[in-house]
């Protein structure tokens, strides 16, 4: 075995993904979990993640929250067909929008979603480089939208797109790159009142990466390119959003201490589109991101705990009066737990 690669199997990078479900950037809230792929031999993990926001302004919030409590699960299953394919079977939610403004203001976005995926890796004969592709079920299900007037409710609906990328690994080093992208899912959506909606899971290419550095150290990290300024959301073809594209940032580095435990810690940022708008669907102007975790080897399998705490960037909000979202902030905890079901 290489000199570092049993830093990563020991290590186990974070993978609680930290993006938040203010409409900054769009609806987003995690991601396909691609590096499952290079998990050695089978592996089931679950993943459960809640994000509390204090998001409030000096005239429309009333002093509450205008973003609500978001809970999250995940699911994943790896395996290996033969020496050279791998494949891997995912649930989890790509996007949601908890957003509920006081009764008197009658603004709401409220969205929960599913995703189911099933991805496949070939390494190529005698190379480091592999390529790896799959489809997507994406469900958005019961949702309900006010922008001042009435509640609007949409009918769950399903729809399908794939993934596609390629990856590079030197076992020596511990280092793993992967390259993905996957095009937007359109979305039509029938709703009360306005007739119909439409929607898009925004297109997304995404560049990860794991290396060991020293002994007993890993860095890791990403740039995660979403269209979001293509994937609006609109009412009878009128459009109501006013979402951007969204380039996210991450760096981070592991660190084993002993075989039974190991740490992370890692810096997201996402930069703003405006620090000015008129639509109180979208009250903060991109983020910073501290987290941290840490995982206990178990006799069972791998148990992985996570913070982080996240600022957002200040926005003056313009509808009649002009609200202030300001020192705005979310905190995120998260608990993985992993075991290879044939040990």
């Amino acid at each position: 075995m290489g000199k570092f690669i049993s830093i990563f199997l020991k290590i186990g990078t974070l993978t609680i993904f930290l993006s938040f479900n203010s409409f900054a950037g769009g609806l987003e809230v995690s991601r396909q979990n691609n590096m499952i792929l290079f998990s050695e031999g089978s592996k089931v993990e679950f993943t459960s993640r809640q994000t509390t926001s204090t998001v409030t302004d000096n005239v429309f919030s009333g002093g509450q929250t205008v973003v609500k409590k978001l809970n999250l699960l995940a699911a994943g299953f790896k395996s290996d067909y033969n020496e050279t394919i791998s494949y891997a079977f995912e649930m989890y939610e790509p996007m949601a929008s908890t957003l509920q403004y006081p009764a008197a203001v009658a603004v709401k976005a409220l969205l929960r979603t599913r995703a189911l995926s099933l991805t496949g890796k070939y390494r190529l004969a005698n190379s480091p480089f592999g390529i790896f592709a799959g489809i997507r079920q994406v469900t958005i299900k019961r949702s309900t939208l006010n922008t001042g007037t009435a509640d609007m409710v949409t009918t769950p609906k399903n729809e399908y797109g794939y993934l596609m990328g390629a990856s590079y690994e030197n076992p020596e080093i511990a280092l793993k790159i992967l390259l993905s992208h996957s095009p937007a899912i359109d979305f039509t959506l029938p709703i009360t009142v306005a007739g119909t909606a439409t929607a898009k899971q925004a297109e997304m290419t995404t560049l990860e990466f794991e290396t060991g550095i020293a002994k007993d150290t890993l860095l890791y990290g990403s740039i995660h390119q979403s269209s979001w300024g293509s994937a609006q959301v609109k009412l009878a073809g009128t459009q109501i959003s006013t979402f951007s594209d969204c380039d996210a940032y991450n760096i981070g580095v592991g660190r084993k201490f002993s075989d039974k435990l190991s740490a992370s810690f890692s810096y997201t940022t996402e930069a703003g589109s405006s620090a000015t708008g008129t639509s109180l669907l979208s009250p903060t102007n991109g983020k910073d991101t501290y987290g941290i975790g840490a995982k206990y080897v178990a006799n069972f399998g791998d148990i992985t705990f996570g913070y982080a705490q996240t600022s957002f960037g200040d926005k003056a909000v313009t509808s009649g009066a002009t609200g202030n979202f300001t020192n705005n902030d979310a905190t995120t905890v998260g608990l993985k737990i992993s075991f290879k079901p044939n040990s």
